[in-house]
């Protein structure tokens, strides 16, 4: 599916780019690199509950996954190709326009979200995954 990219964000501290390291005093990650940021949020998807089944026309969504498993359900809404994905801490995934999805909680979740673009509520587009 050519709207969704994820990425396991590397734990090599010496590199240019989205990185993280564990160190004595704690875990550090770089999620976003060089990237305009319009919109971040953080949010907590608690084992057994979903956030998000809907899609937007306008802003594209970066997720990073800081602790916990999600499942990913993706549906491109051009063609209704459907994906999923288990989502672990550190696992970093693009969300384009038009590009149906939720997130399912596995176990709770820690999760930050960006986007390049402003949030607006009317770019929100609900839709039912059927699960």
């Amino acid at each position: 599916m050519d709207k969704v990219i994820i990425e396991r964000i590397p734990k090599r501290k010496n590199r240019e780019g989205a990185k993280r390291w564990i160190e004595k005093r704690g875990e550090f990650v770089q999620i976003s690199f060089r990237e305009t940021i319009g919109h971040l949020a953080f949010f907590e998807i608690k084992k057994g509950f979903s956030r998000g089944s809907h899609y937007h026309k306008k802003k594209e969504e970066v997720f990073y996954v800081v602790t916990g498993s999600i499942r990913a359900v993706f549906i491109d809404m051009e063609n209704g190709m459907k994906k999923t994905y288990i989502l672990k801490k550190g696992y970093k995934v693009r969300v384009k326009t038009l590009c149906g999805h939720t997130f399912y909680g596995i176990e709770d979740a820690l999760v930050v979200e960006y986007s390049p673009q402003f949030y607006d509520k009317n770019d929100s587009y609900q839709i039912n995954f059927g699960v």
